[in-house]
C-alpha cells in the first residue's frame, strides 16, 4: 500500500488544517485499538500497517504488539525481525525481541548500543548473561561494563597485551553488571578488550572512542502551547543516544531518550529535528542529563516555588588537593554557619583517591550530600551538577574546596543577599579574591599570612552588616539568589568549561537582567586560589578574559573602572587602622619621605635599621603619593607590619584624621627628608605639629627642578634674581609639581628649614649653599655613615694596544650626565679613541650609548651585585659624570671603595669629597666631550 496524503481543509475560521497521511491515520487508529478491550481489529490494523510502502520500524513495532496482543508470538518475532532489519538499533524492536527469549546477534548489537543512556537495556544484557551463561561487555553512561554469568570469574580489560584494570567476580545466585573503569588518559585514545577467565568477551558496541568525556550541548525552545523542543547531543560521541531527566521541581517525571538519525551527526545543532516534551502537569521544569546530571538551560520563564526554603545549598566541587579539601570539610562542618545549610560535594574525579574516599566517608555519616561524575567533566560543569541538585527553592552558595569558613559565615551571606530585592550575588572578603582581597588590594596574599577567623571577627565588629555594590561576583564564595538564578540560567559550560571567567559570565548576564552584585563586608573567608588548575591558571585567566571581552566589550571597563574609583579602600583602611590601634603600641618616630628610589631611599632604609636598633618603638614612614589622574594622598608605613599597606589619606579631605591618628600612635618626632608630593598644607601641618629635623637629600627645597638644573640639564648657575628661576620652571617644568611660584615654593619651605630642630647635610658645599636660601636654619654638616664594604678589587695594569675601560655607575639620567656622556662615547668612536665606557647600571637611553660602539650597558642590578660585577668588568677607572651640585653620592662611594682612579666635574659633594680624599681628577663643569675624553686619556697615562 503506498501512502498517500490526504487533501488539507481549510475551516470556518479561515485557518488550513495541514495533511494527514494514511499512514498517521493508520497508526493513530492502532493506537486507539490496543488501548481498548475489542481485540478483534487488531489483526486487520496489523496487516495494514505491515503493508504500507516504504516500510517503517515503528509500523513494524505497532504491527508486532498487535500480533502479541493476539497470541501470535512468530507472527509478531518475524515483524520484529524486519523492523530490526530495516532500522538495526531500534530500541524497542531490540527490547521486545530480547522479552520474547530472542538472543540474536543484531538484538544483542542494538541493546548494547543503546546501554549508554537506556538502563532497561542493561537489565536486558544481564538476562542474556544469565539465560545463556555467557558474558557480553558494552558501555554504559561512559563506562565500560560486562554482564558476567551467575558463575562469576576473573575478569580483565586489556589493551594489545597489557592488563589495565581486572576484578575477581564472586559466583553469585544471578548473573551480575561489573563495571571496569578506564584510566582517563586513555580514554578515547584505546580501543580495550575485555577477558573473563582469559576468554576474549562478546562485545558488540565497544569502541573506544565512545569513551571519551561527554561534552553535552542543547537548545531549548518552547513552541506555542509552551511544551519543550529539545535539540541536544553529546559532542564527544554524536552518534549516541543521549537520555534526559524530565523533572517537576527536582522530581523525575519522564525520560526521555534522544537517538540520532541516520546522517544527522554532521549537522548543526540548530538543524536538527527537535524532541518535543510536553509540561503538562508540571509546575517547576526542570531538565538534566541523565548521564551527567547537568542542567541544560530552559526558555523563559521558570517557576519557582511559592515560598523559598531557609535552608542553603553549599556546593563545593572537588578535584585535588587534599589537605586544602580536608581543611575546607572541616571547617565547613564544624563551624556553625549561622542559617539551616545542605552541604552539597561534586566529586569531580581527581587523581587522588584519598579525596573520594574522605567525600565517601562524610556522605555515609550523613554529612554531605555527595554526586560523583562519571568522569572528569571540569569545574564549571560540576558547579551546575550541583546547583541543579539544589532543587527550585533554595538558594546557593558555590563554595571552593581550598577555602576556609568561619562561624556564622553563612548566615552574614545571606543577611547581605536579603538586604534588597534585586541583589542576585554576594562576596565576601577573602585574601585570594581579585578585586574583593584584604589586606592587598587587588591582589592574592598566601592564606599562611593571614589569620582568617580573627580578620572575619573584626570585619564583623568594624564592617558589620555593611555591603557595596561590585560589579562582578568572586566564585570562590558566591551566594547566588535562587530567583537571580531562576531568571538569569545556569553557567555557560560550552563557553568557560575550562574554568574561569565562568561567573563572571553569569553576573554579566544577570546585570543585563536588573541584578546587583554585593560584597559582604563584614565576613572574611579565607582561600588557599589557584589549586584545582595549577601551572594551567594564568593561561586559562587570560583564555576568559579574552572571551568576556568580546562577550560583553563594556565589562572590562566596568571592573577597571571600579578598580580605579576603589570604593573598598575606604574599608579596606578601616581594617587597618582597626588592626593598628588594637595593639596598642605607641611609635614615637616617623620619617617622612616619598618613594624615591635610589640613594635617598637607601638613606632612609638605614636609617629604619639605625632607629630599630636604637629603639624598641616601632618606626612609622609617612609617604606622600600622587597617582596619575587622582589627589594627592599620604601613606603610613610601619616597615614591622608590612600587612598593614592600607593606611592611605587623601590630602584633600583627611588631614584632620591623620593628625588624630598621628596623635593615637605618641610621634613626636620626626624626620622630614623631602617634600616630594607634600602640599603646602601638609608640610606646613606636619612642621606645626611634631618636633622635626630635615635631611638635605638634593635642592626641592628651594628649587623645584630638584637638582638646580636648567633646560639643558646643567647646572643652572643659581641665578640671584628670582625671575629668572621662575622662567626656567615655567619653560622646562616643575619636576617636584609644586603647584605654585618659585617664590611662593620658597615662602613655605624656608620656615620649615629655619625651624627645624637641625638641618642635616652630608658636606660642607651642601650646607653653604642651602644657608644662601634659608640663613636662619640650624645647619649640622653630618657626613654619611658609610656603609659600602671595604672592596678586594685591584685595578688592573693597561696592557699594549688595550683600550681604557671605564665604568660609569649608577642610573644615569640628565642631571647624572647621560648626554655628556653620549657625547664622550661618540666622541670616542669618532676619533678612534682607546677608551670604552660601561655603565654598570642602566641609563635613559641605553640603545643610544651602545649604539656609538664605544659603550656597553650592564643593566639594573642590586647593591650587593656591586662588587662581583666590577671584577667581571675589570675597569682601569671611574667616572661619575654628574652635573648637578651631588648632596653625596652612593655610586660615588662604591668606586672609591675600590680604589679606582675616578674622575668626576668640579661641583657639588662629588667634588669635595675628592678633594678630601685627595686623589682622583676634578674636570671643569663645562669641559665638552672631546675635553673630557683628553683629559681622561691623560690622567689615566699618569695614573
Amino acid at each position: 500500500m503506498t501512502e498517500k496524503a490526504l487533501p488539507s481543509t481549510k475551516g470556518g475560521d479561515g485557518k488550513v488544517t495541514p495533511a494527514i497521511s494514511k499512514r498517521e491515520i493508520a497508526r493513530a487508529a492502532m493506537l486507539a485499538a490496543l488501548a481498548a478491550p475489542d481485540i478483534a481489529p487488531l489483526s486487520v490494523l496489523a496487516q495494514r500497517l505491515s503493508r504500507f510502502d516504504p516500510p517503517h520500524a515503528d509500523d513494524l513495532l505497532l504491527a508486532a504488539i498487535a500480533r502479541l496482543r493476539l497470541n501470535d508470538a512468530p507472527g509478531a518475532r518475524q515483524l520484529l525481525d524486519e523492523a530490526l532489519a530495516l532500522t538495526p538499533r531500534h530500541a524497542m524492536a531490540a527490547k521486545t525481541l530480547a522479552r520474547l527469549g530472542c538472543w540474536e546477534p543484531s538484538v544483542l548489537e542494538a541493546l548494547a548500543w543503546h546501554a549508554e543512556a537506556d538502563a532497561e537495556a542493561v537489565e536486558l544484557l544481564r538476562l542474556y548473561a544469565q539465560a545463556s551463561g555467557r558474558p557480553i561487555a558494552f558501555i554504559a553512561r561512559r563506562t565500560i561494563q560486562c554482564a558476567v554469568p551467575p558463575g562469576g570469574g576473573h575478569l580483565a580489560l586489556e589493551w594489545v597485551g597489557h592488563v589495565l584494570v581486572q576484578r575477581q567476580v564472586p559466583p553469585a545466585a544471578a548473573a551480575s553488571v561489573v563495571e571496569l573503569q578506564l584510566p582517563d588518559a586513555l580514554r578515547g585514545a584505546v580501543d580495550p578488550e575485555v577477558y573473563l577467565d582469559g576468554v576474549p568477551v562478546a562485545a558488540p558496541a565497544l569502541r573506544g572512542a565512545w569513551l571519551y568525556p561527554p561534552r553535552l550541548v542543547a537548545i531549548v525552545e518552547r513552541d506555542e502551547g509552551g511544551d519543550l523542543l529539545v535539540r541536544a547531543r553529546d559532542t564527544a560521541c554524536p552518534d549516541r543516544p543521549l537520555a534526559l531527566l524530565l523533572t517537576d521541581d527536582g522530581q523525575i517525571r519522564a525520560e526521555p531518550v534522544l537517538t540520532p538519525l541516520a546522517g544527522s551527526v554532521g549537522e548543526e545543532l540548530s538543524r536538527l529535528e527537535p524532541e518535543k516534551l510536553s509540561l503538562s502537569g508540571i509546575g517547576i521544569p526542570g531538565l538534566l542529563f541523565a548521564l551527567t546530571r547537568e542542567p541544560l538551560s530552559l526558555p523563559q520563564p521558570v517557576g519557582l516555588p511559592a515560598v523559598l526554603s531557609p535552608t542553603v545549598d553549599v556546593i563545593v566541587p572537588v578535584y585535588g588537593d587534599l589537605e586544602a579539601t580536608r581543611v575546607c570539610f572541616d571547617r565547613l562542618l564544624s563551624c556553625d554557619p549561622g542559617v539551616p545549610m545542605r552541604i552539597i560535594a561534586i566529586d569531580d574525579r581527581g587523581p587522588d583517591p584519598i579525596i573520594a574516599q574522605l567525600l565517601d566517608r562524610l556522605a555515609l555519616e550523613g554529612r554531605i550530600t555527595l554526586h560523583r561524575n562519571p568522569t572528569n567533566l571540569g569545574f564549571v560543569r560540576s558547579v551546575n551538577i550541583g546547583m541543579a541538585m539544589a532543587g527550585g527553592a533554595r538558594d546557593v552558595v558555590l563554595l571552593n574546596a581550598d577555602t576556609v569558613v568561619v562561624p556564622g559565615w553563612l548566615r552574614r551571606l545571606q543577611v547581605a543577599a536579603q538586604q534588597a530585592p534585586d541583589i542576585g550575588t554576594v562576596t565576601p572578603w577573602s585574601n585570594d579574591a581579585t578585586i574583593c582581597s584584604y589586606p592587598r588590594a587587588n591582589a592574592a596574599t598566601p592564606l599562611a599570612e593571614v589569620d582568617v577567623p580573627a580578620l572575619s571577627a573584626l570585619a564583623g565588629h568594624v564592617l558589620d552588616g555593611q555591603a557595596i555594590d561590585i560589579p562582578t561576583a568572586v566564585g570562590f564564595c558566591m551566594y547566588i539568589r535562587r530567583d537571580c538564578l531562576a531568571q538569569t540560567g545556569w553557567f555557560d559550560a560550552a563557553t568557560f568549561g575550562a574554568g574561569y571567567g565562568e561567573e563572571n559570565d553569569f553576573c554579566q548576564r544577570a546585570s543585563r537582567l536588573g541584578w546587583r552584585h554585593r560584597m559582604a563586608l563584614d565576613l572574611y573567608v579565607g582561600h588557599v586560589g589557584g589549586g584545582s588548575f595549577g601551572p594551567a591558571k594564568q593561561a586559562r585567566v587570560d583564555q576568559a578574559l579574552r572571551l568576556l571581552a568580546r562577550l560583553y566589550p563594556d565589562y572590562e571597563p566596568t571592573v577597571h573602572g571600579f578598580i580605579e574609583r576603589d570604593p573598598l579602600a575606604v574599608h579596606r583602611r578601616a581594617l587597618d587602622r582597626a588592626r593598628l590601634f588594637s595593639d596598642m603600641v605607641q611609635r614615637p618616630f616617623m620619617i617622612v619621605c616619598a618613594k624615591l628610589g635610589g640613594g635617598t631611599e637607601r638613606f632612609i632604609q638605614d636609617r629604619i635599621a639605625v632607629r630599630s636598633r636604637e629603639s624598641a618603638d616601632g618606626v612609622l614612614l609617612l609617604r606622600p603619593d600622587r597617582m596619575e589622574g587622582k589627589p594627592r594622598r599620604l601613606i603610613l608605613e610601619l616597615p614591622d607590619r608590612p600587612e598593614l599597606g592600607n593606611l592611605f589619606y587623601d590630602t584633600l579631605t583627611e588631614l584632620d584624621l591623620l593628625w588624630s591618628d598621628l596623635a593615637r600612635l605618641g610621634v613626636r618626632e620626626m624626620e622630614l627628608h623631602h617634600p616630594f608630593h607634600l602640599t603646602a598644607d601638609c608640610l606646613t601641618g606636619l612642621a606645626a605639629r611634631i618636633p622635626y629635623r630635615v635631611h638635605l637629600h638634593d635642592y626641592s627645597w628651594i628649587c623645584p627642578r630638584i637638582t638646580l638644573t636648567n633646560g639643558d640639564d646643567r647646572y643652572c648657575g643659581e641665578p640671584t634674581d628670582i625671575r629668572a628661576c621662575e622662567q626656567c620652571v615655567a619653560a622646562h617644568g616643575d619636576v617636584l609639581q609644586t603647584g605654585m611660584s618659585v617664590a611662593a615654593w620658597r615662602a613655605v619651605t624656608r620656615p620649615v628649614l629655619e625651624q627645624a630642630q637641625q638641618v642635616d647635610c652630608a658636606t660642607q658645599e651642601a650646607a653653604g649653599r642651602l644657608l644662601r636660601y634659608a640663613p636662619a636654619a640650624r645647619l649640622c654638616v653630618t657626613p654619611l655613615q658609610e656603609t659600602v664594604a671595604p672592596s678586594s678589587f685591584v685595578t688592573p695594569p693597561r696592557q699594549a694596544g688595550e683600550n681604557l675601560r671605564i665604568v660609569v655607575p649608577g642610573a644615569i639620567g640628565p642631571p647624572k650626565g647621560f648626554q655628556i656622556l653620549l657625547d664622550c662615547a661618540r666622541d670616542a668612536a669618532a676619533r678612534v679613541l682607546p677608551l670604552r665606557f660601561i655603565v654598570l647600571g642602566y641609563s635613559l637611553d641605553d640603545d643610544a650609548l651602545i649604539e656609538t660602539g664605544a659603550a656597553m650597558v650592564t643593566g639594573r642590578y642590586e647593591e650587593a651585585e656591586f662588587p662581583g660585577l666590577l671584577s667581571e668588568i675589570t675597569p682601569h677607572a671611574a667616572f661619575v659624570p654628574s652635573v648637578w651640585p651631588e648632596t653625596w653620592c652612593y655610586a660615588l662611594s662604591h668606586v672609591l671603595a675600590a680604589g679606582l682612579p675616578t674622575a668626576v666635574f668640579d661641583i657639588g659633594a662629588q667634588a669635595e669629597r675628592l678633594r678630601a680624599q685627595g686623589r682622583g681628577m676634578l674636570l671643569p663643569l663645562s669641559l665638552p666631550a672631546s675635553g673630557v675624553n683628553d683629559a681622561l686619556l691623560a690622567f689615566l697615562s699618569r695614573s
